[in-house]
């Protein structure tokens, strides 16, 4: 299982403005990895650059090309050079929830506010802050990202890891970062992530279809993994719906507390005997459904909350258009006010039901 959902958008370079030993020790880590950077035309030139990475470099400009000119996405220099990185990750974030509610543990930045998550370059880093957590009482997940972006501070480079991915996985990689860089907001919410997963995904898509043509292998392939992680997501949404109708209840701290574990563990059962042979995907299909927590179902909450808004907004409200519907939601993440609210609206004056 190679979801991706460890995408996010991490403003390191706004930490560089504040004074710890958090942001001294990232900044200082993350400019390392800046320096070794390698520009795309100097890995195609060198003759003694693996093949793998040349490859990369030449999908990943493909990529880009297709998102700026098609898409409408933001043209920067990002993904334009090169990090060679002795590591299956970038860095390694964490992430919290309240025991009993899906109350974010939120950690504040300069400029982009508020983010429901902390990264290190130093997994060790990462478990510490997960055990100052868990020692306060909350839910906590550790997980690792391949990509972040900088919002336009910094030219965010490819890494070498990233060469074993296939095509559908790349193009949603780098297309879900294009758009953390095309439209961004402060407000609550969780538009980012979702906006990112969205278009990251529908890119993908589009991208597979015009390059292999919509009924190759590959955008077949890439099509039933969309189907399998959106079935997946939706069963964490069922779990999450039935959580939130107890933490709302009545009941006492210990009785939503046993009754919690008794969910948890119903639900995992449901999965292991029926859900997981829905799965071609053996991720999927092994997934420890009991070992979950707040924090676990909160992370596809941020990324996978509403997809069908979304599809809704693209459908009728930009008529299907997906470089209408960037340009619209880059708008919308520029005005005061949360674009989610704005998308709703929008979709009511269509007439369209349940909005």
């Amino acid at each position: 299982m190679k979801a991706r959902l460890h995408l996010l958008a991490l403003a390191l370079p706004c930490l560089l403005l504040l004074h710890s030993c958090y942001v001294s020790e990232q900044a200082s880590r993350f400019l390392a990895l800046r320096a070794k950077a390698r520009p795309a035309a100097a890995v195609l030139s060198d003759p003694a650059a693996p093949e793998a990475w040349k490859s990369l470099v030449g999908r990943v400009a493909r990529i880009r090309k297709f998102a700026i000119g098609e898409l409408g996405l933001k043209d920067t220099k990002n993904f334009t050079s090169l990090v060679v990185l002795d590591a299956d990750r970038l860095a390694t974030v964490v992430q919290a929830c309240a025991e009993l509610s899906f109350d974010r543990y939120l950690w504040s930045y300069p400029i982009v506010g508020k983010l429901p998550y902390q990264g290190f370059f130093d997994p060790k880093d990462a478990e510490e802050e997960a055990a100052r957590l868990r020692a306060k009482g909350l839910d906590v997940i550790v997980r690792p990202v391949d990509a972040f972006s900088t919002l336009g501070w910094f030219d965010d480079p490819l890494y070498s890891f990233m060469s074993t991915y296939s095509d559908a996985e790349l193009a949603d990689l780098v297309i879900h970062e294009m758009t953390h860089a095309t439209a961004f907001t402060r407000s609550p919410g969780d538009f980012n992530e979702e906006l990112a997963t969205f278009v990251g995904r529908e890119g993908a898509k589009a991208w597979l279809e015009a390059v292999e043509g919509a009924s190759s292998a590959k955008a077949k392939a890439a099509e039933l993994a969309r189907h399998e992680a959106e079935a997946f997501a939706t069963f964490l949404r069922g779990t999450a719906t039935e959580l939130e109708a107890l933490y709302s209840s009545s009941a006492g701290t210990e009785e939503k507390r046993s009754r919690k574990a008794a969910i948890i563990a119903e639900r995992a059962r449901l999965f292991k005997e029926g859900y997981s042979a829905w799965f071609l995907d053996e991720g999927y299909r092994a997934f420890r459904m009991d070992r979950i927590n707040n924090a676990w179902l909160d992370l596809y909450r941020l990324y996978e909350g509403e997809p069908g808004l979304y599809a809704d907004f693209e459908r009728l409200a930009c008529g299907g258009d997906l470089r209408r519907f960037v340009g619209e939601a880059a708008r919308l993440a520029r005005l005061k006010g949360d674009p989610k609210a704005a998308m709703r609206a929008a979709l009511a004056q269509t007439g369209a039901a349940g909005y």
